[in-house]
């Protein structure tokens, strides 16, 4: 997890790894990043972000309003390990689903779902955590993420997947990440873990998704 180190190799090629101004697009290690990830997760486009946990808040700020509610299991990571992040920039309220070691159905959802009317937050996202850290490395069923996708489809809700170890996931289930990640607007995963970099997330979705994302970004610092 994240208390892997680099490598001496990998601390080589990072002191000679070409790089430019990221801001501007110029970075051809990022950009070259960013391009392999999108392949990788099956989206239009990526963006290299410091953190897993600035890459969850990025994501539900572009996908809710003030005042829109997150499904997410009770124990997942925005909910329990983030400071609130989520809450303080996304100005989102959170609600918590019981899951069974950090997976929930869209029958559990369904009955909270709210769009309309003025005493209520409207729904606006699926958060889901592939693996659940606190769930023991629960990997999430494609039937599930499926199930999730359709009542999203038919209430307007957008789903996103904290992929924080996505590829631990895809390993274990021998099958491509972008399998895994097909039924999503946006993923995250992080570089920091399995791959023990010292730092680094890499957020993927749409390229309008991206493009707001990365004003988001900006907006953090």
């Amino acid at each position: 997890d994240t208390l892997t180190k680099p490598s001496a190799e990998m601390r080589r090629v990072m002191a000679e790894a070409e790089v430019g101004d990221e801001q501007y697009g110029e970075d051809p290690t990022v950009n070259r990043l960013q391009e392999l990830a999108a392949e990788l997760t099956g989206k239009d486009a990526a963006l290299f972000v410091p953190s897993g946990t600035m890459c969850n808040a990025i994501a539900y700020a572009v996908h809710c309003r003030p005042g829109d509610a997150v499904f997410l299991e009770r124990r997942a990571h925005p909910n329990i390990a983030e400071g609130g992040g989520p809450a303080l920039f996304a100005s989102a309220m959170m609600r918590s689903i019981d899951g069974e070691r950090g997976v929930f159905t869209a029958e559990q959802v369904r009955p909270f779902v709210s769009s309309r009317g003025t005493h209520t937050s409207k729904s606006a996202l699926v958060s889901v955590e592939n693996t659940s850290n606190q769930g023991g490395g629960k990997i999430w069923p494609l039937e599930v993420l499926a199930g999730l996708r359709a009542l999203c489809d038919e209430t307007g809700m957008k789903l996103h997947m904290d992929g924080a170890r996505l590829f631990n996931a895809a390993v274990a289930q021998n099958v491509d990440a972008a399998l895994l990640t097909h039924h999503v607007d946006s993923v995250t995963f992080c570089l920091s873990k399995g791959l023990c970099a010292p730092v680094g997330s890499v957020l993927c979705g749409s390229a309008d998704f991206i493009y707001r994302a990365r004003r988001a970004r900006k907006i953090l610092g």
